[in-house]
């Protein structure tokens, strides 16, 4: 069982810095073919002052900083039999390689479904490019508990 005390835990931010050779890595992985994403060219011609970021790529960033894992083991939960439930985004400002992303965490609530059998753990996380909010995520986790709910 995970301490309900963790309702409200922030991690200590992380500063990255967004690096043109793993964005073009991420796309070549995710498939993207936008050549907007790692040509500066084709991001320039584009309107952009630099490549800009994929959406998605935020998952790898928030990786970096303290992945859901990480956070799992930070919290004394097993790993075994966690399920990523749901992750969304909300988009309030463009990326750019070269950009420098702060990233921080929030546990924002943990509850109990199925006479505990299973336990949601939501996270939300906070991507800042210096003075601006740039974009937030919630994940959803749900892991299995040992305990038998009969």
């Amino acid at each position: 069982m995970i301490d309900r005390a963790l309702i409200g835990h922030v991690t200590t931010p992380t500063t990255l810095r967004i690096d043109a050779w793993r964005v073009k890595l991420f796309c070549q992985a995710t498939g993207e073919r936008d050549a907007v994403y790692w040509d500066e060219a084709a991001a320039c011609a584009a309107g952009h002052r630099a490549c800009p970021v994929p959406t998605t790529f935020l998952k790898a960033l928030e990786n970096e900083h303290l992945g859901a894992a990480a956070l799992l083991a930070l919290m004394g939960a097993p790993i075994r039999g966690v399920l990523h439930a749901g992750q969304s985004f909300e988009f309030l400002a463009p990326l750019h390689v070269g950009d420098t992303v702060e990233i921080c965490r929030r546990v924002a609530d943990i509850y109990d479904k199925k006479n505990g059998a299973l336990t949601f753990v939501v996270v939300d996380t906070d991507y800042r490019s210096g003075e601006r909010a740039v974009a937030t995520s919630r994940q959803t986790m749900v892991l299995r508990s040992e305990v038998d709910p009969a």
